[in-house]
This record gives C-alpha cells, structure tokens and sequence, in this order.
C-alpha cells in the first residue's frame, strides 16, 4: 500500500505493512510531501504518533510540519508535535494561530512556558522578524487585537517580538482601527512593544511609524511621535522615513492635521540621500503631492533626502525650489534617455512659473525646453509658449494627440488662446498640427462651452467648426479606413485553398455537366466561399463604422443637436461660420441627425 496514502486516511495497519516491506518513513511522495506531512494534514493524530515512532522526521518542510497542524485546528496533534520541533517553527506556530483566530491553540503554546523573553533564544525569533506574514495582515490584526484584549490584565508568558509584530499590525489597520491596540501595547507601566521595533515583510522593512505613515492613520501616527523613545528618523519600505511615506499619502496631505505632522517629521528628518531606495513610481506620487499641497520647505526636505536617488523625475520640485545646482546636474545630464515625466509635472510647472514668472529657474527651464524639442521629444510649439510667456496655452501640448488633457488643462487653453492668437505662426501651427480641433472637441465634452472663452474659439478663422468629430485618435488601421486588397479570381494562394470534408470526414465530390466530377465545378464553389466571406467581411465592418459613426463623425453643431443640449446649440448658431446644413459621412444635416437619433 502506498504510505503516504495511509498515512493520510489514518490507516495504522497500512502503513505497518508498508514499513514492513521496506517502505522508507521519511520518502517523499511526487508533490514532495512526507508520509508524516500528509497524516498531519490530515488530522490523523494515530498515525503521526506511529510515524514518529518508526523515526519520521520533521525537518526540510515547508510549510513546517507543526505550522500545518496549527493551519488545521488540529489540537491533538500539535501536542504530539510540539515537544518534536525547534524554536524558529514553534515561534511561527504561535503567530500562526493567534492570526488565523485560533486561541485555544495559542493558549496551549503559550502554557508550555518557552515563549517567556528570558526563555527564548535570540534564533527563535528570527524567522518572525525577517518574514513576518505578508498573507494575512488585516485579518490577522483583528484576531490579535481580540487576543490581548481578553487576556488584558493577565501575565502573557510572550516574547516581546510577538507584542511588536502586533504592534506593526495595528499600525497598518485600516482607518486608524489599531488606535486601540496601539495604546494597549504602549501602556506607560507596560511598554509590553517597542515602538522603534523593525519587521521584514514581503522583502521590505517595516517599523510602526513609518507604516502608520504610509497607510495616512494619522492617530496612530501622533500616538507614536508623543512617544519620548519613537525615533522619528527611523527608516521602513523602501528606506524611506516616515516624512516621505506621509507625503506619498495626498489625503493625509491635504488636511491641516497632516501637513502640520509633516512639519514635525520634516524637521526632525536628517539627510542622506544614500539612504533612500530609488523607486522611481513612489517617488513620482511624493512629487506630485508636494507640488500640489505642500510649502516650499517641504519641497526643499524633499529634494535633501532623495538628491541623486530620483533621476530625472526631481526635476519638477528642483524648479518649484528655484534649486539652481540641481536644475544644472539635471541638464547637463542626458535628459533624452531619461526616463520622462509624466504631462501633469509639466504642467505644475507652469502653474509656479504663471505664479513666479520672474523665478531664477525659468531661464533653466527654457534650456531644457529647447534640448527636449532639439531632440524631438518635444512639440517646437512648446517654445513658442515658452518665449512668449504664456503659460495658460503652453500646458495642452504636453499631452499627445490620443490623450485626452485634463478639464484643467483645457479650461486654461482657452484662457490662454487670447494672448495666443495674436501670433499667426502659433495659431496655424497649433490647427495644422489638430491641437485645435482636440482643444474645440474637449472643451465640447467637457461641458467647457459655457465659458466665456469659447466664444473667442469660435470666433478664430482658422479653426474648422464644421469638422467632423475625430473616430480615433492615433494612428488609423487598414480596417479602419475600409481599405481591402482588390479581390483576386485566381485561387493559387495559400488562403484561397479550402479542403471541403462532409460530416463522416469523406472528401466532397463535384460533378460536371455530364455528372463526372469536375474540376470547373469545383472551383465555382470556391469562387462563390470566397465572393460570400469578403461580403460578409464587409458587413461587418460596415455595422461597426456605423457604430463608431454614432459618437464621432459629427461636426459640433450635429453632435450638440444629436445630444439635444439646447444651450450648446444656441452657443453654436451665434457664431457666423457655423453652417447649419453641413453634413457628416452619411450625408445627414444636424436636423437630420438629430431627427435619426430619436
């Protein structure tokens, strides 16, 4: 009988006999599994005791042997299993119980006396510390909480490592939920965890402050610095302080209370950019919220502790500082094989040079503007902006053709058009290169017609306000455009050869006049396959142009009527150089669409 399959179903019987043939205890089965591994799974207390009996070890499993039993809620047999198994597995069977909620488990283990801080070796913990339990978090804070509240007031025999990792936990729950737990742990005539304690998770260190930080629990967060011992330097995910942790949260940044806890870990912070883990997507979202919402001092911490670790993407907050030697160490770097920016820093950008136009960091930033467009990153209408200051009309050609700009960023393109159709060149450039049309249509969708300033749109002669609607942006396909290869007569390539099978899979036979199979009749038949397929193929395509012509294709006059804004309409009808019978692809008035779409 197989043993690994006896030792699952508890037959005792079974896995004497096959010991007695000379079935090897410790033998792994094909997943890898012991004999040993598969009764423990299984609950089967009798024959884990004969296993061990026979000289089963407990070694070189993973999960551990005792971690399994636990995971089971077999009681019995992490009994029977315990007095077998090192330290580092018995600390783990701990956390593992208390996590998934079973405390009868957890009392048992903390009964037998071994977890006490005099009692358990620096090694015994080591596992907990370096690998925590990245599966479980939220639920496993719950039950933990649960734990210590119902035994409050009793002696926990526990190493001060499982009252940290705790105390780790409840600085991550949701919404400020370990608050509770957080000043159990931390009682002045306890101090049962510490609050600068370190713990690995999922390949990153994590301390109480800076996951606090992280998660935006601002409660907790003040709880901690009240501390005399919390070290407000100290460092987690991603080598960061909790500084930056605090700053990459736009929701705790944005309140009065956060910002003035930023203030205070600001000031405590020290610099040292080596200590910061270059990860470039985390560092983008501090940017982009100290740009936003934060002061210039913040901006300037900031730039002292990551200088040298962000690449490319400090640029934004080097202007925003007017920090000059960075700005230089940035340009004279190869920007081009940088990676860049995203359009919103951009944008920031000019929104603190619209509010500091006489900043010492513009003529920097011009330089950099004229390398992006010498190298084609750029859009050379950039420049033109830039020489003439205006800002407002500057922001939309960050963003390529096919994206769509923020509201923002459109509301200020028509704020800036003004100033910008004075100069010929620009407003030419920027309709021949369909920024205009892209600008008209998103202020129509965006519901940005009712400004002021789209009336001055309209009234631009150089913009088409009967063009139609763009279907896609980018690049158009083949299909798209309905462009098919001419159809061939020949039927000699490789995709034109059809083997034709009846159901029983017997070859179909064509017959002649004279009823002999020919091969005229034969390639009529694929003439006619072939003629059908390219029919229904442009069906097809036909109902899905019609489709796609039901949102775009429309001039703005035949889209405001087929979407029956009235006002919109009526904006359209003021300006002269509105045809009303302009027609879409389906030679349809704006009256007439509108009629179809009811």
């Amino acid at each position: 009988m197989d043993l690994c399959k006896a030792a699952s179903q508890g037959d005792t019987g079974g896995i004497e006999s096959a010991i007695e043939e000379g079935c090897d205890v410790n033998a792994p089965n094909k997943y890898g599994k012991t004999p040993l591994w598969s009764a423990v799974q299984s609950g089967q207390a009798d024959a884990c005791r004969l296993l061990i009996a026979e000289g089963a070890s407990m070694e070189r499993q993973k999960p551990g042997i005792l971690e399994v039993a636990v995971q089971g809620e077999h009681t019995e047999v992490v009994e029977l299993l315990w007095p077998h198994c090192g330290m580092e597995e018995k600390h783990r069977s701990l956390e593992t119980a208390i996590s998934l909620g079973f405390h009868g488990i957890a009392d048992f283990l903390i009964g037998t006396g071994v977890f006490e801080y005099q009692h358990s070796p620096a090694n015994g913990t080591k596992l907990l510390i370096e690998d925590g339990c990245p599966r479980r978090q939220l639920a496993a804070f719950q039950q933990w909480e649960r734990f210590l509240f119902v035994r409050h007031g009793e002696k926990l025999h526990l190493h001060r490592t499982f009252f940290d990792y705790a105390l780790l936990l409840a600085a991550k729950a949701d919404r400020n939920a370990g608050l509770r737990l957080v000043n159990l742990l931390l009682e002045e005539r306890e101090f049962m965890a510490d609050a600068n304690c370190k713990i690995k998770i999922d390949e990153q260190t994590e301390t109480p402050l800076t996951a606090a930080a992280e998660k935006g629990n601002l409660e907790i967060l003040a709880t901690l610095m009240d501390r005399p011992n919390t070290k407000l330097t100290i460092c987690g995910k991603y080598k960061w302080p909790a500084f930056l942790h605090l700053l990459a949260t736009s929701e705790s940044i944005t309140t009065e209370r956060g910002r003035a806890i930023a203030r205070k870990l600001s000031s405590e912070t020290f610099s040292n950019p080596f200590l910061v883990d270059s990860k470039v997507a985390p560092l983008e979202t501090v940017f982009e919220n100290v740009l936003r919402y934060g002061d210039d001092g913040f901006v300037k911490q900031v730039i002292d502790l990551v200088q040298g670790s962000a690449g490319n993407v400090i640029l934004p907050p080097l202007i925003r500082a007017n920090e000059t030697h960075g700005l230089r160490w940035i340009l004279n770097g190869d920007i081009a094989r940088a990676s860049k920016p995203p359009p919103m820093l951009w944008v920031l950008l000019c929104d603190f040079f619209q509010r500091h136009p006489h900043a010492e960091a513009l003529n920097l930033f011009s330089q950099v503007a004229e390398f992006m467009v010498q190298n084609a990153i750029w859009n050379r209408i950039i420049l033109v902006c830039l020489h003439s200051r205006n800002f407002c009309f500057l922001k939309q050609f960050f963003y390529p053709l096919h994206e769509i700009p923020p509201r923002e960023v459109t509301e200020e393109t028509l704020v800036g058009f003004p100033q910008a159709s004075v100069d010929r060149f620009l407003v030419r450039k920027w309709v021949e290169t369909g920024f205009a049309n892209a600008a008209l249509w998103s202020a129509i969708q965006s519901g940005i017609w009712k400004s002021p300033n789209f009336e001055s749109l309209l009234s631009c002669p150089h913009i088409d306000l009967n063009r139609p609607q763009p279907q896609e942006r980018g690049s158009e396909t083949a299909e798209a455009r309905n462009d098919f290869p001419p159809f061939s007569s020949t039927l000699t390539s490789e995709k034109q050869k059809f083997s034709f099978r009846d159901t029983a899979g017997i070859p179909l036979r064509f017959l002649d006049d004279s009823g002999v199979p020919g091969q005229r009749a034969f390639e009529d038949y694929q003439m006619q396959l072939c003629i059908l397929e390219q029919q229904n193929k442009r069906r097809l395509l036909m109902a899905r142009n019609e489709i796609v012509d039901t949102n775009g294709g429309k001039s703005p006059l035949a889209w405001a009527a087929t979407s029956r804004n009235v006002q919109l309409v009526e904006v359209l009808l003021r300006s002269p150089r509105v045809n009303v019978n302009s027609q879409d692809a389906h030679n349809r008035t704006p009256p007439h669409a509108r009629h179809c779409s009811q």
